[in-house]
């Protein structure tokens, strides 16, 4: 039984290392990691031993504005100075984008990339001798399909859209919606917006999107409606309620959640670590995409 115990400590230990390689937290933000892998209650004392542990074992962490952060990479790269150069000149160039999502984007994977320079290397930035790379040719940034799409979001009127959605029927489908914002995924410009016929957010390639109407009218930026889900067993009496999620009931051997804030797919994503312990309740469309997800699981591992 003591080596169990002692196995799943390191496991967590490990799990809370794998995060922070990508991304800084907090400590209630490392418990809460820990909550939804585990499906146990821990109390904030244990993540602060976890980090004693990894900072024993020569892990550089580091705490700004109560968030921990790696400030070097486990395993360096054999970076050398013409390889910072260049870094410091996208850093450099990236200043000029208009774009906050996207440069914040960047600038977050290249301190990803600078956790890995040697030492060595990075101390010649302190003292000031590399300078950023001059390139032979100047560049710029013509993107005025991106810029069209950010105006219709600060303009607050609807659109209809016709979008050839390649993972359903590769045809043009019409859409009724009111554009919110442009963000960045996966190398691609994406329109969120919401759809007031489904009660939901949608996103939008924008280079798969045909064809684009404004509509003259303001539009409300509505809201989808809170997904209901209910929780049973030994998980609903050991359940941590996340941020925007209320208590709506409590039974027995269950209890029933509302939850509003949470991005729907990866509210989705999460319940359905829960198996037959979490029942969606509401709306119509969330339960149709869990049941379309393990559908998908289904015919994976057949």
């Amino acid at each position: 039984m003591k080596n169990t115990k002692i196995s799943n400590a390191g496991y967590r230990v490990l799990e809370i290392l794998k995060e922070l390689t990508k991304r800084p937290l907090s400590p209630d933000e490392m418990l809460r990691y820990l909550e939804l892998s585990t499906n146990y209650l821990y109390r904030k004392e244990l993540v602060l031993k976890y980090l004693n542990t990894l900072k024993l074992l020569n892990i550089d962490i580091d705490k700004i504005d109560g968030k921990y952060f790696i400030k070097r990479s486990i395993e360096s790269i054999d970076f050398d100075k013409k390889d910072l150069s260049l870094m410091l000149f996208i850093r450099k160039y990236i200043d000029t984008i208009g774009h906050e999502g996207f440069k914040n984007n960047i600038e977050e994977s290249l301190q990803i990339i600078e956790r890995c320079f040697p030492k060595q290397i990075l101390d010649c930035v302190r003292t000031n001798t590399i300078k950023p790379y001059v390139p032979k040719k100047s560049l710029s940034v013509k993107d005025e399909n991106v810029k069209k799409f950010e105006k219709y979001c600060n303009d607050g009127l609807g659109l209809e859209l016709k979008y050839k959605n390649y993972q359903l029927n590769n045809k043009n489908n019409l859409y009724k919606i009111v554009p919110l914002k442009v963000v960045y995924k996966k190398g691609k410009s994406v329109l969120i917006a919401y759809d007031p016929k489904d009660n939901d957010y949608k996103e939008f390639v924008l280079e798969n999107i045909t064809d684009v109407k404004q509509n003259p009218q303001k539009q409300i930026k509505g809201s989808p409606s809170s997904v209901l889900f209910k929780l049973k067993g030994r998980l609903a009496k050991s359940y941590m309620l996340k941020n925007g999620e209320i208590l709506l009931e409590t039974g027995d051997d269950f209890i029933v959640i509302s939850n509003k804030n949470e991005d729907r797919e990866l509210l989705i994503r999460r319940l359905l670590r829960y198996y037959d312990k979490c029942e969606i309740l509401y709306p119509k469309i969330c339960r149709e995409r869990i049941i379309e997800l393990i559908n998908e699981m289904e015919a994976m591992y057949a």
